[in-house]
């Protein structure tokens, strides 16, 4: 992870006290898959939830129940697992900080 405040600084643009802590660049690695993420600098416009949707998309159902039954705790269930005319388990859910996650179990062709 890098903060705001580690970047070197900048003297045109000075680095407001309330941005220092927050995250510039930081990476999750999913299904060894990396996912990057940056909070929303201040002042700048952001929309909590639909903004982006997440997707796991695993060949494992143990690692899809896993991540599923993880991140609905706290969270709000969409759609259950369960089979679909594209998936063998697929199901989606909004975990406890707002963002909109898909489970797919395989994806065949698609």
């Amino acid at each position: 992870m890098m903060t705001f405040g580690e970047a070197p600084p900048n003297p045109e643009y000075p680095l407001p006290e309330e941005a220092k802590n927050l995250i510039m660049h930081t990476r999750l690695t999913i299904s060894g898959s990396n996912v990057m993420f940056s909070d929303v600098f201040p002042g700048m416009p952001f929309t909590a939830g639909n903004n982006i949707s997440l997707s796991v998309v695993s060949e494992s159902k143990e690692e899809i129940e896993s991540a599923f039954s993880k991140l609905k705790e706290g969270g709000t269930v969409i759609m259950e697992l369960q089979e679909t005319f594209w998936s063998k388990s697929y199901g989606s859910l909004t975990d406890k900080f707002g963002i909109i996650w898909q489970f797919n179990l395989g994806m065949g062709g698609m």
